[in-house]
């Protein structure tokens, strides 16, 4: 967890195991895609749609590798490629954690959903954790994310809403 001294700032980004496969994944689907768009040009595949499936793959992929939550004094910020949020800490009405399953209970991702006060929600791109690629720090991260949310709007977890 890199953090800025003396700024409150942290920053958390996807696991490093995690990353190179998503890049590699991405690599791959470049590669797909280069050799659907050739095989079409050549003559029909009869597929079209897998082409178009693979294309909004890679920008998802590149959200999911490159995505990161940095987290100050002053609220929540995510990055990512294709996208940026901010939050200041006192229009959050809470952060969750949801578990995403895989169509079986084996495989899981979890990730944090920051709950705002008029309704919307958001994932934050990092901290998480999945069956795959598990990040032992995860519930610990979590848990500096939702106190520093607290500690910044005065909720005290011992003292109720």
């Amino acid at each position: 967890m890199p953090q800025d001294k003396g700024s409150g700032r942290v920053e958390y980004r996807p696991a490093q195991r995690r990353l190179r496969l998503i890049l590699s994944a991405v690599f791959t689907l470049w590669a797909a895609i280069g050799l659907v768009l050739l095989l079409s040009a050549i003559g029909p595949l009869g597929f079209p749609q897998l082409g178009l499936i693979i294309v909004w793959l890679v920008p998802y992929m590149l959200n999911c590798a490159f995505g990161r939550t940095i987290t100050d004094e002053r609220g929540v910020r995510i990055w990512r490629p294709i996208g940026r949020r901010e939050c200041a800490w006192t229009d959050v009405a809470d952060i969750t954690t949801r578990r995403k399953s895989g169509g079986s209970e084996v495989r899981y991702d979890m990730w944090l959903y920051v709950h705002q006060l008029d309704g919307r929600s958001f994932r934050l791109p990092a901290p998480m954790t999945s069956s795959a690629f598990q990040d032992k720090q995860f519930e610990a991260k979590r848990d500096a994310i939702i106190q520093q949310w607290q500690r910044a709007t005065g909720k005290d977890p011992a003292l109720g809403p």
